[in-house]
């Protein structure tokens, strides 16, 4: 708290919306060479009305969604701290991931107990879930720059399933 209180917290949330700000920018520029975006950004595309969270999915040149699961794991390789998964907010992740009423209760309705897994495969060519990054208090220049080479680096490759 000392340590807070010895920077101010203006100057951390400028700091936290400046970062924020660059890295929705880059997300949001990154392409294919066929010109389809890499990121889907769930939110304002500026710091206006967001906090130091985003929430995101990538996709193929295609456009078919690389699982959360499988950018955790890559990140992971090479140290690289995401939260991915479903949205906290039962409903929210729903919506923002375009899955409908229909194919939820068609899903639920066959399964009384599912596995992850199971819960995918309700929704083919659909994500379940999103990747989030968080900016914060001690995230760095460097941090946000090397999150965007790293997914980047999905740019024009297949990417296989979990």
């Amino acid at each position: 708290m000392r340590h807070i209180t010895r920077i101010g917290l203006d100057k951390i949330h400028t700091r936290v919306q400046c970062l924020t700000g660059w890295l929705l920018s880059e997300l949001d520029q990154l392409r294919h060479g066929n010109g389809e975006p890499i990121a889907r950004i769930y939110g304002p595309l500026d710091t206006a009305m967001r906090g130091g969270t985003i929430a995101l999915n990538l996709y193929d040149a295609q456009g078919r969604f690389i699982d959360h699961r499988v950018v955790e794991q890559r990140a992971n390789q090479i140290d690289i701290s995401l939260r991915t998964g479903c949205f906290c907010n039962p409903g929210s992740g729903e919506l923002a991931l375009g899955l409908e009423p229909a194919e939820l209760n068609t899903c639920f309705a066959d399964n009384s107990r599912m596995t992850l897994d199971d819960f995918q495969r309700c929704f083919d060519d659909k994500s379940t879930g999103a990747v989030r990054i968080s900016v914060g208090l001690v995230t760095n220049f460097r941090d946000v720059y090397r999150l965007v080479q790293f997914i980047r680096s999905f740019a024009d490759r297949e990417v296989q399933p979990q």
